[in-house]
């Protein structure tokens, strides 16, 4: 009779073989792969001690270099877990020091097939009783009911790591203040190990979803990054002393394939970054990452350091974090005059403020160039001071040429750097090679693949490159992971327009304006409204940003826009000039829809040629 189907019981507990779960009263239990390997082991013999050295073996092949005691306690706890057990008062594990672990009940249906094991031999098991006593454990012959069960108990997952996630390093301080810190080094060791130029290393906007209250296991993780490996550990800061502890696993059976615990000065954090990112590649490829990318960082000044990672964190607040990310890295300056990564971080927030038109172009992008290249004078490693030059050739100088040159050189340094990979697509869609836009966009979403931001990003390429439809589906997308993601609203809504459907562009610019008060989406919305023929509401859109403009900055781009909305072309190239004149970045879309109107204007081509962009 064939009753491989049946399920290994006790208690109120059963172990579908065949299906790797394990069930509690019928109820599905989540128990990761290396806790449930180890159940097996424990239920193959129950009742009997089954060594530490014996687990070692079945998990952890001889020439995977990991901290055993800290994978199996850990294997071991999320066991206990998953069976609501006690270490103090077991009822299930019982520990037994110094020798390994015994299963303290009975357990029902338990021989296993040993011709369809499939766990690897080790290599001493060449004789037959050495063969023999690594199938016992493998398969466990025990006295009940001659059920034959077969199961995999390693799924020869391939050993190949190709891409990685760094999760975020968990804050052990107990202190919340110091969460600036944990993310930095987060920071650090995600652009350290992204120099890896063969490793696609997803980027942190992906992975600080998981910051927190995390659920979901390893294998979870991993399915949703795409990755093959992940890396995960906690950070202590305590004075001058910092604490890393740092496990690498193989996600597709949570199998340990390297740890290790460091404890530095502060000032050595750089060297600690680098220690590690060379450990981790050292397994990864069992080759070291080039030297001289790591040979200029230099022992840190602490003040400094802990100013660029509060700059660093103001940065990712957007809009609303740019005057605090600038306080924070010219305090990091002023405290360490070679501060490469204060120079580079201070350059990226003032194109920031430049975009968002805090201040002029003219003013804030020669400030931005200045400081993009004093960090590159300290390191000409940083990847971050090359794509702050792309954004200046590009968006200030009209270079598209060397804009490229620079970006390239960014993504040399750092194949997984996601802020020059945005930067490349955008590029390349001003120089109208569309089909590589595209494909640059797909890249951005592989490397931050539940990251809202990269499929509005991707969004933002489909609208330049016409294809309205999909850019609405990019952006639905990045709506669905956050509703209040203002860019994504902007380009669903002018793809709305590209195809004619000016209620739907006008539902998605008036809820992005709700959100984000300010010129922008009045000057969308004026030119929707005037392609509608709703030419009222156009003219108070134009008012309302001439009031805004008596207030503050606005950039001659949003007259243009609205008067080109209206059909008046005189009067859009007459702010398209003022533009040109005072170098506003935007002025480069007039290659976008907006301006479809007058492509056959001698105007239109004549600026497009003044601002480097194809005719």
């Amino acid at each position: 009779m064939d009753v491989r189907g049946r399920p290994v019981r006790f208690g109120m507990f059963e172990v579908d073989l065949a299906a790797g779960e394990l069930r509690k009263e019928g109820l599905k239990v989540k128990l990761q792969e290396q806790p449930f390997q180890v159940l097996l082991s424990l239920i193959a013999r129950p009742r009997e001690v089954v060594t530490r050295e014996e687990i070692q073996k079945l998990l952890w092949p001889e020439d995977t270099n990991v901290d055993f005691d800290r994978g199996l306690n850990r294997a071991i706890n999320r066991l206990r877990e998953a069976l609501g057990d006690d270490a103090e008062n077991p009822r299930f594990v019982e520990t037994i020091p110094q020798r390994g672990y015994r299963f303290l009940v009975d357990v029902q249906n338990v021989v296993v097939d040993v011709q369809n094991v499939t766990a690897p031999i080790p290599k001493e098991a060449g004789s037959a009783k050495s063969r023999r006593g690594w199938l016992a454990l493998a398969g466990g012959l025990v006295a009940a009911p001659l059920v034959a069960v077969s199961y995999r108990l390693f799924r020869s997952p391939s050993t190949q790591i190709r891409s990685i996630a760094v999760l975020p390093l968990e804050n052990l301080s107990g202190n919340p203040e110091q969460e600036y810190f944990s993310d930095g080094m987060t920071d650090e060791l995600i652009g350290q190990i992204a120099r890896i130029g063969s490793l696609r290393v997803i980027s942190r906007t992906s992975v600080m979803q998981y910051k927190r209250g995390r659920r979901k296991s390893l294998p979870e993780i991993a399915r949703e990054l795409n990755v093959d490996a992940i890396l995960e550990g906690t950070v202590v800061q305590a004075g001058q002393k910092v604490r890393i502890t740092a496990q690498l696993i193989r996600a597709s059976d949570d199998r340990h394939l390297w740890s290790e615990e460091y404890e530095r000065e502060l000032t050595d954090i750089l060297a600690l970054q680098r220690e590690i990112a060379s450990a981790v590649t050292g397994q990864i490829q069992r080759k070291l990452v080039p030297q001289q990318n790591y040979a200029r960082a230099p022992q840190v000044n602490t003040e400094a350091y802990q100013a660029f990672l509060k700059g660093s964190f103001f940065s990712r607040q957007g809009i609303l974090g740019v005057a605090k990310s600038i306080e924070f890295f010219q305090q990091a300056i002023q405290i360490d005059p070679l501060d490469a990564k204060s120079y580079a971080g201070l350059a990226y927030v003032k194109c920031f403020a430049g975009i968002y038109g805090f201040r002029p172009s003219s003013e804030v992008y020669p400030e931005a160039r200045a400081l993009a290249l004093k960090a590159l004078e300290i390191d000409d490693y940083s990847a971050s001071a090359h794509t702050v030059l792309a954004d200046v050739k590009q968006g200030f100088d009209w270079d598209l040429a060397g804009a490229e040159v620079e970006v390239r050189r960014a993504l040399q340094l750092n194949p997984s750097y996601v802020e020059a990979r945005i930067l490349y697509a955008e590029s390349l869609t001003r120089m109208n090679r569309m089909d590589e836009a595209v494909a640059a966009s797909a890249e951005v979403v592989s490397l931050a693949p539940i990251t809202p931001g990269s499929f509005a990003v991707r969004g933002m390429i489909f609208f330049h490159a016409r294809r309205f439809q999909e850019a609405i589906q990019a952006s639905r997308l990045a709506l669905e992971m956050d509703p209040r993601l203002a860019n994504a609203l902007w380009w669903q809504g002018m793809s709305h327009a590209g195809l004619g459907d000016f209620p739907g562009a006008i539902s998605c610019l008036t809820q992005a304006l709700a959100m984000f008060d300010g010129s922008l989406f009045r000057a969308l919305l004026g030119y929707v409204y005037g392609r509608a023929g709703e030419r009222a509401k156009a003219l108070a859109m134009l008012e309302q940003v001439t009031a805004i403009s008596k207030l503050t900055y606005v950039t001659p781009v949003d007259f243009a826009i609205i008067h080109a909305g209206l059909g008046d072309a005189d009067l859009a190239f007459a702010w398209l000039e003022k533009a040109y004149q005072t170098r506003a970045v935007r002025v480069v879309e007039l290659r976008s829809l907006y301006f479809d109107g007058f492509r056959s204007d001698s105007r239109y081509a004549n600026l497009s040629r003044r601002v480097g962009l194809p005719v």
